[in-house]
């Protein structure tokens, strides 16, 4: 018999931005994985633009982060390792924080050990 597999993708009304999957694992699933991979395109940390290799918390699963596409972005290998050491720190903004952002814009801001704070904005998923 032939087995169906059914997930659930969320995008705004205007169908630009991906919104959410169904998830309830640590670890990201494939599809959700790779509907990270296809919002975020490349590298979320600005001014990197590597290839995604990475399914990152932005919000850590270990201090109770949920594995949603709102609380990932796809890093790179370093960009991933980077953002563990002292000093770094990410979060989820609302997109009223960046002009010109659509509504539902996934944005993020990186916090460095210096006090330096950039804004990643997801590129349009329909250009």
């Amino acid at each position: 018999p032939a087995q169906v597999f059914l997930t659930r993708v969320f995008t705004s009304p205007d169908g630009r931005d991906l919104l959410a999957l169904d998830a309830t694992a640590r670890l990201f699933p494939p599809k959700l994985r790779a509907a990270l991979i296809v919002r975020d395109d490349r590298c979320r940390t600005p001014y990197c633009d590597a290839s995604i290799r990475h399914a990152d918390h932005i919000q850590s699963a270990n201090s109770g982060g949920p594995t949603s596409l709102s609380n990932g972005q796809g890093l790179c290998v370093r960009c991933n390792y980077t953002k563990e050491l002292e000093g770094f720190s990410t979060r989820v903004l609302d997109e009223h924080h960046v002009p010109g952002a659509g509504p539902n814009t996934h944005v993020t801001e990186v916090t460095t050990p210096t006090g330096h704070l950039y804004v990643s904005v997801a590129p349009p998923l329909l250009e």
